[in-house]
């Protein structure tokens, strides 16, 4: 898990966004991306969302 924090243009101004990375890896070693999510800021709060979301879909 990480976040790449970008500069982008929206409503005619640049602001920066967070992109939330969820890699999983399986018991071969292969790698493969779980989830992409745009958010306004890294955060405690939006990371746990996210493994929520991912538990919820594993069921």
């Amino acid at each position: 898990m990480d976040a790449i924090h970008y500069h982008v243009r929206s409503e005619g101004r640049i602001v920066k966004r967070a992109v939330y990375i969820a890699l999983g890896i399986d018991m071969n070693g292969k790698k493969d991306v779980l989830g992409m999510y745009v958010g306004e800021n890294e955060s405690a709060k939006f990371w746990l969302s996210i493994m929520n979301g991912l538990k919820k879909q594993r069921r």
